[in-house]
């Protein structure tokens, strides 16, 4: 039965190790070919003054937060909005909240933005009364020509409307001068649209192309302000590029530092142990060996990120990226030393569902990814300090660097419990002797 399998084992495994590979790999793009914005944050605060009209007092830039808010809450649609516009009241209730990454973005509607639409509005009136006034000005001139070259009935009124024509053109070619000359100037509706690129630099690129186009439906001019801009550079132009240079940190750091541990484990544990504390000595020093290879996984990241034209990272990103992998080595080592091969498996399943969640933002991932994978995989954290140090030019110690910690003391747990684990056979025997 034995020589039966065996027979058919070289058959089976490359079948089995196909299937394996392609449902590892559909895991693991399925978050970025699915991808959908969904209730992205975005703030709007109007210091829009208003003004006052003939019909009564005007506040256009309330007026656009009201109708931007109530869109998104009366949607007859069982989706969710792409866009949730969240009403501030202060700039510097604005200000918080892009300090404490509630937004990703902000419409700011000017204090005077009411008053110049107002003033476009009564200036364009003012242009067709004088306009209509000049035309019958001429009109007046052309009878009164007309009678004095004795010209009657037809005559007479083909006379006065080629001079109204005339008139016309004449006024059409002067509106269009004088509104080439000042087609740059300011017509009154400007709203600022102000974004974070550390929070998510692909999310920046397609506010800057939507929400722009949005608005100007309204007749309103978009002033675009990106800050923490980062000094990151790359040779591409392509949005993508962002997001990969940004990869190149976080898968690179989570597979060295993944297998880095599987090899520890390889080399200092040991089946059987003569006692605990041959045990605990011995768990002290894959950690103390984690340490030292968690800095080298840091430098080759370094090196990655360097060879594909970005430049050296800066120290904080060193320190950052050390902290992060040391973590997970001794996350990874905590579940190794329970079982090599369960603590590999539990890293490649971390590595397959983890790989989209450091890149895109939790409001672009599917709803699985958003309630079971996005609030643990450790990708997540290592992204947001990447992040934090690459555009808002943090240290180590930064958004990433708690959670991370959290790991690390779970992975100390987990060592604690091995520690814990019966010694095994070879000090049962010894015991009996």
């Amino acid at each position: 039965m034995r020589t039966h399998m065996q027979r058919y084992a070289k058959y089976v495994t490359p079948l089995a190790a196909i299937a394996l590979v392609s449902c590892f790999m559909a895991l693991m793009f399925y978050p970025m070919m699915n991808a959908n914005m969904k209730e992205l944050p975005v703030a709007i605060l109007s210091l829009d003054e208003g003004a006052q009209t003939v019909r009564g007092d005007m506040n256009v830039g309330d007026m656009m937060v009201d109708k931007l808010t109530e869109s998104a809450k009366s949607s007859d649609s069982d989706e969710p909005a792409s866009i949730k516009w969240v009403k501030v009241s202060t700039q510097k209730e604005l200000d918080e909240g892009f300090d404490n990454r509630d937004y990703y973005a902000a419409i700011v509607v000017p204090k005077d933005f009411t008053a110049k639409q107002v003033a476009v509005k009564q200036a364009a009136v003012k242009q067709n009364i004088e306009s209509a006034t000049a035309l019958a000005q001429v009109m007046t001139q052309a009878q009164a020509q007309a009678a004095q070259q004795g010209l009657t009935g037809e005559a007479a009124q083909q006379f006065v409307q080629a001079s109204l024509q005339k008139a016309a053109a004449e006024q059409a070619q002067s509106a269009g001068a004088s509104g080439s000359s000042s087609a740059a100037v300011e017509t009154g509706a400007t709203v600022k649209l102000v974004i974070d690129n550390a929070k998510s630099p692909l999310i920046t690129n397609l506010l800057k192309q939507s929400v722009p186009a949005m608005l100007e439906k309204t007749g309103a001019t978009v002033k675009v302000t990106v800050f923490n801009k980062g000094d990151v550079t790359a040779d591409s132009s392509l949005p993508t590029a962002t997001m990969m240079g940004q990869n190149v940190l976080i898968m690179p750091v989570y597979m060295m530092s993944m297998l880095v541990s599987f090899l520890v484990v390889g080399a200092f544990a040991r089946k059987n142990y003569d006692d605990r504390t041959q045990r605990w000595a011995t768990f002290g020093e894959e950690l103390a060996v984690a340490a030292v290879w968690a800095f080298c996984v840091a430098l080759g990241a370094d090196c990655i990120f360097a060879m594909l034209g970005s430049g050296w990272l800066p120290g904080g990103m060193l320190g950052f990226l050390w902290f992060a992998s040391f973590a997970l080595m001794t996350l990874f080592l905590g579940l190794m030393n329970v079982n090599k091969f369960f603590g590999l498996g539990c890293g490649v399943l971390g590595l397959g569902l983890g790989m989209a969640s450091g890149l895109l933002p939790y409001e672009l991932l599917p709803e699985f990814w958003q309630n079971w994978v996005y609030g643990w995989v450790p990708q997540h954290f290592i992204g947001d300090g990447v992040r934090d140090v690459l555009y808002r030019g943090d240290g180590w110690w930064n958004v990433g660097s708690e959670p991370l910690l959290i790991i690390l003391c779970v992975g100390l747990v987990i060592f604690v419990c091995a520690g814990l684990l019966p010694l095994g056979r070879h000090r049962a025997e010894v015991s009996d002797e």
